[in-house]
């Protein structure tokens, strides 16, 4: 879907909810079994091999967390199901908006999501729905104009 301001000539292309080939989390975050089964570092891995959640979306450290703490934690997780997909974030500082990985494994003491910074200022993002984001202003004019379609 296209997100773009209504004042200004803010435009981008955003991606929200799950791909059509991504299977079942943790295997979309994976390069293969035994990657999946070992969680091992995905820092030497091909970009042809990459996972079908790509390094834009996830960074490494991020993602093999997320296996290992899926690992230590399956018994807690029921039937092994985790909500995964794409969302909206923004940058609190610096406004910028971007689509990010997001899932979160619903243990008994807590709920782990991944936690993702900004490029530019090393800020946390923060997840919008799509109602928070036509009430956000836009990151170019700073005009509360932001539409969606």
């Amino acid at each position: 879907m296209e997100l773009y301001c209504a004042v200004c000539t803010y435009r981008q292309i955003i991606e929200i909810g799950q791909q059509e080939e991504w299977k079942g989390f943790p295997s979309v975050l994976t390069y293969g079994m035994e990657s999946y089964a070992s969680a091992l570092p995905f820092l030497f891995v091909p970009p042809y091999q990459e996972p079908l959640v790509s390094r834009q979306k996830i960074d490494d450290r991020i993602r093999a967390e997320l296996i290992r703490t899926y690992h230590a934690h399956i018994e807690e997780i029921e039937d092994g199901w985790v909500p995964h997909q794409y969302d909206v974030f923004q940058c609190p500082t610096c406004q910028q908006i971007s689509t990010r990985f997001w899932c979160a494994l619903f243990l008994k003491g807590a709920i782990i999501e991944p936690v993702h910074r900004c490029e530019q200022d090393n800020s946390v993002l923060v997840r919008l729905s799509l109602d928070e984001l036509t009430q956000t202003p836009c990151p170019s004019c700073a005009e509360q104009t932001l539409q969606i379609r």
